[in-house]
């Protein structure tokens, strides 16, 4: 399949619940896909905690026009948010569709007195949600 034509992203990263923004995150964008594992991107969070919008490859729109359609009608991304003073953060299979803006927001937890190399405290960062998989709390 072509990535022939483009959809839009924008990433913003927050701490305190949305309260905060995290500002000067770096946002790397990975190609999750065959037809596009060779692209990668990296970005930089404003005072805001927010990227410009970011233009990525993706399948024609036709794709998800015709029912029963073999091609799935969008492009795959691994995103990664990383900051000083916070865990990194890496959110798997996200979905880009041509035309369409996609809005990642991105809570960062701060890292705790023991540091860098302190576990996680929640266990696992992998954010990955499988198609069609409900989430559970």
């Amino acid at each position: 399949m072509q990535y022939n034509d483009n959809g839009t992203m924008s990433v913003r990263t927050y701490t305190a619940g949305g309260a905060l923004p995290v500002k000067n995150s770096v946002i790397k964008i990975i190609g999750a896909d065959e037809n596009n594992r060779f692209i990668e991107f990296s970005f930089l969070t404003d005072e805001d905690g927010v990227t410009n919008t970011l233009i990525l490859p993706a399948p024609s729109k036709s794709y998800s026009l015709a029912p029963g359609a073999l091609e799935v009608p969008y492009a795959v991304y691994d995103i990664e948010a990383s900051a000083d003073g916070y865990y990194t953060k890496r959110i798997n299979n996200v979905a880009i569709f041509s035309g369409t803006n996609t809005s990642l927001p991105i809570n960062m937890i701060p890292l705790s007195i023991a540091g860098k190399d302190a576990a996680y405290p929640r266990g696992n960062l992998d954010a990955t949600v499988n198609e069609n998989e409900m989430l559970e709390l």
